[in-house]
């Protein structure tokens, strides 16, 4: 797992290390900030893999598959929804005045221009999603095994802390602190496949990318888990 997922590595880095080609095109610029951001992801699962925190592994997971939704949403209307995408300012983050008098202990200055709500698209993930799946069919049905497990690792829930305690037929609980080879390779092979998917968009997005050496890893990385099903992209 950890080879098939060094040799994915490598494919996402090579157009990155040999200087991405843009046509000026809002489509190909945002695919190459997701691909940059997809190859520092992949890069963070790995490490936290391979030095035994792969149940932490998982939020960074979730974020690879918040992203291949959304730019699997946006090659739906690459022109207009990656020009949408670039021109989105969140109001909701704190400027450098709310900083400062935060750390200050001071009330915040009033701001007129911040909503209660903000989002690049009036979609919500669900919705990008289903609009998404017909430029990657089985979409929907992936993220319906993959995410809510992702979701309640990064939200610490009730059901996601049988990885940190082990209950023995004594009565006493074990804390579990420390490193472990859990869930290494379920999480690198969903890693993989978000990275696949990903660089597929961004293919389709006009970034130049040798997607089939990607995609063999993505096999065999799901061979070496004991899988046998993936995403695949339309066309």
């Amino acid at each position: 797992m950890v080879a098939e997922t060094r040799t994915a590595l490598a494919v996402l880095r090579e157009p990155l290390e040999a200087a991405l080609k843009l046509d000026n095109s809002a489509p190909a610029f945002v695919g190459s900030l997701f691909l940059i951001r997809c190859a520092r992801n992949l890069a963070a699962v790995l490490t936290l893999c391979e030095t035994g925190w792969a149940p932490e592994a998982q939020t960074i997971l979730r974020a690879m598959v918040e992203d291949m939704v959304t730019l699997a949403y946006i090659s739906t209307r690459p022109d207009d929804l990656s020009r949408q995408w670039l021109s989105f300012e969140n109001r909701l983050l704190p400027d450098r005045a709310d900083v400062m008098a935060a750390f200050a202990g001071i009330p915040p200055p009033e701001r007129t221009d911040k909503p209660k709500y903000e989002r690049w698209t009036k979609l919500s993930f669900n919705a990008m999603a289903q609009r998404a799946e017909q430029a990657v069919p089985g979409l929907g049905d992936y993220l319906q095994y993959v995410y809510p497990v992702l979701s309640d690792r990064a939200h610490g829930n009730t059901s996601a802390s049988g990885i940190y305690v082990r209950a023995h037929a004594d009565g006493s609980v074990e804390p579990l602190f420390g490193p472990s080879g859990s869930q290494v390779g379920i999480t690198l092979s969903n890693a993989v496949t978000a990275s696949y998917t990903t660089a597929d968009r961004a293919l389709a997005l006009g970034v130049e990318l040798d997607l089939a050496r990607l995609g063999s890893a993505e096999r065999r990385a799901f061979r070496a888990c004991g899988l046998h099903y993936a995403i695949e992209p339309a066309g």
